[in-house]
């Protein structure tokens, strides 16, 4: 950051010593992009191009609509190969919601590995918050019912909207498994859990579970980094991820948890995680149900991963697709303050306008 971009924002100061602040604040939010430089794994395996026919006047119609949208980065992918690439698509991007469905995938195959079962409770896994403590009631919650969003825990947290924070039920409002509402204490209570239960940081699950066997090219366990607020005790974990190998993570769910002929999560846990079980209301179009961190469209068949800023991937099994859209909001505190400033948002209207236009590239 330099006084020529804090001039561009017409921020003013009293005296030097506030300017002073800033740039060495500045610096030391600047030195943490370090974190997300890596040599590529060794484990790389590069996404072929796809063999499918294509209309490319199609393909240039949803470029040209790129260029008119704020999104940074595009992928579309049919069966496991590349059909469309736009933007920088090798940067490691926050995930913010996103970065649910990513968590879904891991509790399936710590599932699968013994390490938890979707009916323990949270007083059976021990877990409370000793800041606020929960309730008899509260601590009946299952792991279950924090992936289906139904928690019946209604206690802030971090990550909250402003739309979360001005919607959330009073305390003791609904019993756990009741009622759908979209609550950031619930979801990051799984990550503490899954710490709790595999011994292992959420980044090194990422890179051992999911990053090396899927053959992704940058992540490593710094790629997650955390967040933590005074008035709970679970932090809030926030994962970075490019979007060629956010793809693979589709490309994974496309095929019903096997990479490769590698089953890397159960097939039954792909179906189960996600099956469409809670209406979610208006204002989500085209998203109208919820499954085990997962949108759902019911009227096109697909499932979706979003995230604040324009984080979106369409996982669609029946046509073999999977789009994935990303909006860089950057890395840094003063990136983000600039992203805010900037209004950059990304929409799922425009994810969905791409997706059609995809969709009739592939027709005869």
């Amino acid at each position: 950051m330099n006084l020529i971009i804090l001039k561009k924002l017409n921020l003013r100061f009293r005296d030097s010593h506030s300017m002073k602040f800033v740039m060495i604040f500045s610096l030391l939010f600047l030195s943490c992009n370090n974190k997300f430089k890596t040599n590529i794994l060794k484990s790389y395996q590069p996404l072929l191009k796809s063999n499918n026919k294509v209309n490319n006047n199609v393909i240039n119609e949803g470029y040209n609509f790129l260029n008119t949208t704020n999104f940074d980065a595009f992928i579309a992918c049919k069966n496991d190969s590349l059909i469309a690439s736009w933007g920088d698509v090798e940067l490691p991007i926050n995930t913010h919601s996103a970065r649910k469905s990513i968590m879904s995938l891991l509790y399936g195959i710590a599932i699968g590995k013994g390490y938890l079962s979707l009916d323990q409770t949270l007083e059976e896994l021990e877990i409370d918050d000793r800041i606020v403590p929960l309730t008899r009631v509260e601590k009946s919650c299952t792991i279950r019912d924090l992936l289906m969003s139904r928690s019946g825990i209604y206690i802030e947290s971090p990550g909250e909207t402003k739309e979360m924070k001005s919607n959330r039920p009073r305390r003791g409002q609904h019993k756990p498994g009741e009622f759908f509402y979209y609550n950031n204490w619930g979801f990051n209570v799984l990550g503490t859990i899954f710490e709790k239960q595999t011994k292992l940081t959420i980044g090194e699950a990422i890179e051992k579970w999911l990053a090396i066997p899927l053959g992704m090219k940058h992540f490593n366990k710094n790629f997650v980094v955390y967040k933590n607020e005074e008035y709970t005790e679970h932090r809030q974990y926030i994962i970075y991820l490019s979007t060629i190998d956010f793809a693979r993570i589709g490309i994974l769910m496309l095929n019903y948890g096997k990479w490769k002929g590698n089953q890397i999560v159960s097939r039954n846990w792909v179906e189960e995680s996600t099956r469409p079980y809670s209406n979610c209301g208006e204002g989500n179009e085209p998203l109208n149900m919820y499954s085990y961190l997962w949108w759902n469209d019911t009227i096109h068949e697909t499932i979706w991963a979003t995230g604040w800023g324009g984080q979106f991937m369409i996982v669609d099994m029946k046509n073999k697709l999977v789009l994935v859209s990303r909006n860089d909001t950057k890395r840094t505190f003063i990136g983000q303050g600039l992203f805010l400033i900037q209004s950059k948002q990304g929409y799922r209207s425009e994810h969905q306008k791409l997706y059609e236009l995809i969709k009739h590239s592939l027709k005869e």
